[in-house]
Order: C-alpha cells, then sequence, then structure tokens
C-alpha cells in the first residue's frame, strides 16, 4: 500500500473536504492551484477532477483493504469511510 490506512483516510477526508468548499462557491480559494496546473481549465473542469481523484482514492483504498483482509499493514483493523 502506497500510503498508510490512517493516511489514506486523512487525504479522504482533506479531499472531501476541499470538495465540500468548492461546490459552495469557495471555488478560487480551493481550486485555484490545480486550475492553473490544467492549463487554465475552469472551475467545473477542476471540480470534476478532484471527484475523480477521491474516487480514485477510494477504490484503492478499498482494493488494499480487502487484499489485506479487512487489517491495514500494521495489522489494526480498519474503519469503513464513506466517500
Amino acid at each position: 500500500m502506497l500510503y498508510s490506512s490512517s493516511g489514506a483516510v486523512e487525504l479522504l477526508k482533506r479531499l472531501e473536504d476541499v470538495h465540500l468548499r468548492a461546490s459552495q462557491g469557495s471555488g478560487d480559494a480551493y481550486l485555484s492551484i490545480l486550475m492553473v496546473t490544467m492549463g487554465g481549465s475552469g472551475e467545473a473542469e477542476a471540480l470534476q477532477r478532484l471527484k475523480s481523484a477521491r474516487l480514485s482514492l477510494a477504490k484503492y483504498y478499498a482494493k488494499c483493504t480487502m487484499v489485506a483482509g479487512g487489517r491495514d499493514i500494521k495489522g489494526s483493523r480498519v474503519g469503513i469511510i464513506a466517500v
């Protein structure tokens, strides 16, 4: 697993926070760097890219959890994350 379970959960939480705030009208404050790195794309495209990143990370985390039998690398139980 590239990220520890706790690291993946924390990253998913942060991505959810950014997505929520950008969806509520603060897109300029939260997506401006992403829009620049995407070559001047608009806010809608940046928000879609963020959604794709969240989904990819959630799928990756789910696969790694399934392979590990519901345990993280250290052997502790892994909690369920709502995405």
